[in-house]
């Protein structure tokens, strides 16, 4: 079993998840030529995915953002959605791809499928580079994926723990068992 230097399980190398962004690209690249397409990226945790599958897609692209949240300090998901951060682009009659770090039970998911269709874009596609299969509430099916992982709290690629680890360029596993990756959230009291 591989570490990194904090001492958390890889869980995928580098090499690894560049090699099937770059399939992915290539695939979603084919399947969109020439057409138009927006791709529109869940902030936080897909902006270092996102970037690495635009730059593999070589068909007409649009880019844009949002930011919806239902994990907040927590490792589960709340199942409230709340949206952060719209985009201003028109999707009507446009091709969407919704890009997702990471997808756990899909329920964030679901609610924001459906806020997208009542903007009349012409597809909705989805592609993730995580996705949680045992946990699946997900009502709509999931055209590009890149790894199929377990239900374990990963950071890395863009995902993070309180504001931590977004910068690791691999994903790796946060378990609870190592006290000291676990930051404190800002404004609470240390013990000690």
């Amino acid at each position: 079993m591989q570490k990194n230097r904090l001492g958390m399980r890889v869980l995928l190398p580098a090499d690894r998840i560049q090699a099937r962004v770059a399939q992915l690209g290539q695939q979603i690249g084919a399947d969109y030529a020439g057409l138009p397409l927006t791709a529109i990226g869940m902030l936080k945790g897909c902006f270092v995915f996102m970037a690495d599958l635009v730059r593999q897609i070589e068909a007409p692209l649009h880019v844009d953002f949002i930011e919806v949240s239902s994990y907040g300090d927590d490792t589960i998901s709340s199942g409230v959605v709340k949206i952060a951060k719209d985009f201003k682009h028109s999707i009507a009659g446009q091709h969407v791809l919704l890009v997702e770090d990471i997808i756990d039970t899909g329920l964030t998911l679901n609610t924001l499928i459906e806020i997208l269709q009542a903007r009349k874009p012409a597809s909705v596609r989805i592609a993730a580079l995580l996705v949680k299969s045992q946990k699946q509430q997900l009502r709509y099916p999931i055209d590009y994926r890149g790894f199929d992982i377990e239900d374990d709290f990963v950071v890395g690629y863009g995902m993070d723990f309180r504001g931590r680890y977004r910068n690791l360029d691999h994903v790796a596993v946060l378990e609870e068992s190592q006290p000291e990756l676990f930051p404190p959230v800002p404004g609470q009291q240390l013990e000690g």
